[in-house]
């Protein structure tokens, strides 16, 4: 059985393996593989949805955003993340169509090799709950990311999965205008007390950014 490690230090990749547990340590020059923007949905003039205890989707979308940064950069540092933003500040101009154009344009720019919008769903119906992820239908690689993350998110015992879309039927275009591999992930119901709560849960955070890291590293780690 074989167990490998990987640490970035300083300018060098730290490979530490085990074959029947004889140690094997690789040190390389370290060097980005792989590129994910992660965007947290909204922000700034824009709030997006507002729960009923007042908690806003851009500061979920960004809490979420940044824990799942943190989880890929632990599991897998040969893979570099970005951000559309760090904060509620943002750089682009207060309009929604420019909003989303510099989302895509950010990407491009970045030369990202996969993009995650982050985001929070709302409903008349305030028993509607679970989490949908909307991609290209021709984004194959998506499709099996979104597999991956929801078998990830399966032991959560409140939520659940409503399924993959494809954005032929709901045009999203921070999704349609990416020429990569692109997920936008409504993670819950603003409108659902229950769900809203468990998402404004630090520690549920970290459960959903944790699935989310582990499928882009195995599908990445699977496509090498």
């Amino acid at each position: 059985m074989s167990r490998i490690n990987r640490a970035k230090i300083g300018n060098k990749l730290v490979t530490l393996s085990y074959e029947n547990n004889n140690p094997k340590i690789k040190v390389e020059d370290f060097k980005y593989e792989y590129d994910i923007l992660l965007d947290a949905g909204h922000g700034g003039y824009d709030g997006g949805t507002v729960a009923e205890d007042g908690t806003t989707e851009k500061d979920l979308t960004l809490a979420l955003a940044l824990e799942t940064g943190k989880q890929l950069k632990k599991i897998n540092p040969e893979i570099k993340v970005v951000y559309t933003r760090t904060s509620d500040k943002v750089t682009w101009p207060e309009d929604e169509s420019e909003d989303l154009k510099a989302r895509v344009e950010m990407a491009k720019k970045e030369k990202a090799d996969y993009f995650f919008s982050f985001h929070i769903n709302s409903n008349e119906d305030p028993t509607c709950s679970g989490y949908v992820s909307y991609i290209r239908q021709d984004d194959k690689a998506s499709e099996q990311i979104t597999e991956y993350i929801c078998k990830n998110l399966s032991g959560l015992d409140w939520t659940h999965d409503r399924g993959t879309l494809t954005t032929e039927f709901y045009p999203l275009h921070v999704v349609d205008e990416q020429k990569i591999p692109a997920i936008l992930f409504e993670a819950g119901f603003s409108t659902n007390t229950k769900e809203i709560q468990k998402l404004e849960n630090s520690t549920n955070q970290k459960k959903v950014a944790q699935a989310i890291a582990k499928a882009f590293n195995k599908y990445i780690t699977e496509n090498k």
